[in-house]
């Protein structure tokens, strides 16, 4: 294998259990889950509150914990609505919410949730309430009563405070249609604006569009309540350039967007967009990228926990694949197909997968090996399917997904094959190239780092992992609390100080494009 050079590492990655990182937060986990081993619902206690990252306004606030349940009980409003949002986020569990539910996420039609806030805003309007809430910590603060009366009509600040949502990932997770990391990324951020109360409006043009046409006349109608714009890289690029039409804020266009508050929804590592990395939001911590991580906590915990004692015989152990071809003899396969068969005979275990058949040949060669092919799974029997089973075994594709991390959600371990590493020190985990790279810093039980083609030491994982089950483990960088801090502080950030600095710099350069703030 070639070498590689060390993986930057300005952030650090998530600790393992045991080991705690200066930013990190110890919490108690709020969800219950479901025991069928028992085969009663758990009602955890709540011994410590998530209460959300309230803003510096003690005024709004006192009268919220005050009066708050009053006004929902009044004016029924919505739970994905409204600065009251965040006071009952620990309510109970109750045994009408099924699993699988996120109490912070519904699915919907997106150009209905879009009339809804619309009309909502125009309705504020027409009452004298709408304030302009563009700019964070640019408002009056009213009194008790008179800030109450705004929230009771659905005009309180957070209601008011809209994120346009740009990016392709936030239609597909809203109307449900996605199960790709991205779209489970989106869908966490969307938990936390609901969390929040903070209201937002889709603008894609769908896939492989990048026109800004839809966002720009959203813009037009509400930038005074329009706080920040998550977009793809290539729809921030197209809005800087202004290929089809005029989108940013610019000496001969000034009523544009500003750039500061363009933000690209960015799955990957590297940086993109005009501004760079602190302009580009991450799911994951180990770049120079606006770290925005997702969380499964709502999702995952809502899922059966099956007890090691009680999951089927013979032990299942699930491949990480989404469709078979992913199982072809190449390169970027980590293992072969004789060698996963090998693993039902030697440990007596049942190997299986759900992958999409796009591969004659190779569905035929899974299929003659013994290997068992469930098919196309939505999340629902996914999430059943893996909680039946003892490991996850990844192959080498999909890149960076989210499944092992709902898969330690869930207590079950993750096989993490390193498909290049340097030959003069192939220990070195800072030069691993790893299916998940962002989890090369964890280790038995939780994540077994195997290099590719080490049939042996695959077998050796699947052993191990077979004979020292763990518990559900969630990284402090990951659970629910941790991601409405941080959604809380991107919304509150001053976006225009940090693109002013940017400017400076550039002016003091002499490099980069210059922009209007």
């Amino acid at each position: 294998m070639r070498a590689r050079t060390p993986v930057s590492k300005t952030t650090a990655p998530a600790a393992p259990p045991g080991r705690r990182q200066s930013w990190a937060m110890a919490v108690k986990r709020p969800y219950g889950s479901f025991s069928i081993e028992e085969g009663t619902l758990l009602i955890r206690s709540r011994a410590q509150r998530l209460a959300a990252p309230f803003q510096s306004s003690t005024v709004r606030y006192g009268f919220m914990l005050s009066f708050g349940l009053l006004f929902v009980c009044l004016y029924g409003l919505s739970p994905f609505r409204g600065d009251m949002v965040p006071l009952d986020i620990e309510s109970q569990w109750t045994p009408h919410l099924l699993p699988g539910d996120n109490p912070y996420f519904k699915t919907g039609s997106v150009s209905a949730h879009n009339d809804e806030v619309s009309a909502r805003l125009d309705r504020c309007a027409s009452l004298g309430m709408l304030r302009e809430t563009a700019n964070p910590n640019s408002l009056p603060e009213l009194g008790l009563h008179e800030e109450g009366r705004y929230t009771a009509e659905g005009c309180g600040v957070r209601q008011t405070t809209v994120i346009l949502l740009s990016s392709l990932w936030f239609t597909e997770a809203y109307q449900g249609s996605s199960t790709t990391g991205e779209g489970i990324w989106a869908q966490s951020v969307l938990s936390a604006l609901n969390y929040h109360g903070y209201s937002y409006m889709f603008s894609s043009m769908g896939w492989y569009n990048n026109d800004m046409n839809k966002t720009i006349e959203i813009w037009d109608k509400h930038k005074k309540n329009i706080r920040l714009v998550l977009a793809d890289a290539e729809q921030v690029d197209t809005c800087w350039n202004g290929e089809k039409q005029p989108c940013r804020k610019t000496a001969t266009n000034p009523g544009g967007i500003e750039v500061w508050r363009l933000l690209s929804f960015w799955y990957w590592d590297n940086p993109r967009g005009p501004l760079g990395a602190p302009f580009t939001l991450s799911p994951f911590p180990r770049n120079d990228n606006h770290f925005i991580s997702l969380s499964i906590e709502p999702t995952c915990h809502r899922y059966p926990h099956i007890a090691p004692s009680s999951r089927p015989k013979p032990p299942q152990a699930y491949l990480l694949a989404k469709q078979v071809h992913y199982l072809e003899d190449s390169p970027e396969f980590a293992w072969t197909i004789p060698a996963l068969a090998n693993l039902n005979s030697s440990l007596g275990i049942s190997v299986v997968g759900g992958m999409v058949n796009d591969d004659g040949d190779t569905a035929a060669a899974v299929e003659a090996a013994g290997l068992k092919n469930l098919g196309q799974l939505g999340k629902i029997d996914f999430y059943k399917e893996l909680a039946r089973s003892f490991v996850l075994i990844g192959v080498g594709r999909p890149k960076i997904s989210p499944s092992p991390w709902d898969a330690l959600c869930m207590g079950v371990p993750f096989i993490n094959p390193i498909l290049e590493w340097d030959e003069n020190d192939p220990e070195d985990r800072s030069k691993w190239v790893a299916q998940s790279w962002h989890m090369t810093d964890l280790h038995p039980p939780y994540v077994y780092s195997v290099k590719a083609r080490d049939m042996n030491g695959l077998q050796e994982a699947v052993h191990a992992a077979l004979t020292h089950p763990i518990k559900s483990y969630i990284p402090d960088n990951m659970s629910f609390r941790f991601v409405t801090e941080r959604l809380h502080d991107l919304v509150e950030g001053d976006w225009r100080g940090k693109a002013q600095a940017i400017l400076i710099e550039r002016l003091h350069s002499g490099w980069g494009e210059m922009f209007v703030l």
